[in-house]
């Protein structure tokens, strides 16, 4: 009997494999036929289906940086060619479609240059004045992703390593100074790149962010409450922080550090 339930368990394992491994390969293959719809219609300027293409290729778990860059250039050609720009929140959705790009790789330049140009439809406040030593870090932290960060200190680390054996080893006096003083040098560079790698994995993880989805203007509320006082009426594709949430409000603060409650179905998180 022990061996019938262990053959029995054994054929439903393979069973439930390879199901998987079939819905895996189904959902491949339907994601790589609407990728291929999406640039074709996008080649034909027919941007709605392309959009939907795109759309259909995130939900199917196949989301990337190359993905939101072309669904946001999609949204945007679309709101563009309307006759009235923008007027179904193509231009809220092209702005957190490029930032979602942004997310998975801040080194994207034509996502941030096509972002700077959405966004200067939008009537998004300007930035507080940040301090020159916070202004550096996110200048060097953003230079690579995660990743690219936690690559370079596994490779800092082992020529820090390297180097220790050649100070150990080596017979030449200048060699072992040489390596002496290179292999500080790696030590603490290998320290930053393992920082940096750290803080964009943190602002990735714990990211608040979200963008303003709607038709032209929302309004956002002194109180969670739509008799409060409309204090800011924020543009699609307004960027904003995300405080906290009450039922279906969400207390938002602006670039600018103004705070206020708006509607949470009129936000969509980076």
């Amino acid at each position: 009997m022990r061996i019938d339930n262990i053959l029995k368990v054994l054929l439903l394992f393979v069973t439930i494999s390879t199901a998987d491994v079939s819905r895996a390969s189904t959902l491949e293959t339907e994601a790589q036929g609407e990728w291929q719809r999406a640039l074709e219609a996008y080649s034909a300027k027919e941007y709605a289906v392309a959009c939907e293409a795109f759309e259909r290729v995130a939900e199917l778990g196949y989301a990337s940086e190359e993905l939101y860059y072309n669904l946001a250039n999609a949204y945007f050609k679309l709101g563009v060619g309307g006759e009235k720009p923008f007027n179904s929140g193509e231009l809220g959705r092209a702005i957190l479609n490029y930032r979602r790009a942004l997310r998975l790789d801040p080194t994207m330049e034509d996502a941030q240059y096509n972002l700077d140009l959405a966004v200067d439809y939008t009537n998004d406040a300007e930035p507080l004045p940040r301090g020159v030593l916070s202004t550096m870090w996110s200048s060097l932290s953003g230079m690579m992703t995660s990743n690219g960060w936690a690559i370079l200190s596994v490779i800092l680390f082992a020529l820090t390593l390297l180097l220790v054996l050649v100070y150990l080893l080596s017979q030449r006096i200048y060699l072992r100074k040489v390596a002496f003083f290179i292999a500080i040098l790696s030590l603490v560079l290998f320290l930053f790149a393992t920082i940096f790698s750290l803080s964009e994995r943190s602002l990735f993880e714990n990211s608040t962010m979200a963008v303003v989805i709607c038709g032209d203007v929302a309004s956002v509320h002194a109180s969670p409450d739509n008799s409060s006082k409309v204090i800011r009426q924020p543009s699609q594709g307004v960027t904003v922080d995300v405080l906290r949430e009450h039922g279906e409000w969400s207390e938002i603060e602006f670039v600018d550090g103004e705070k206020g409650w708006i509607m949470t179905t009129t936000i969509e998180r980076i």
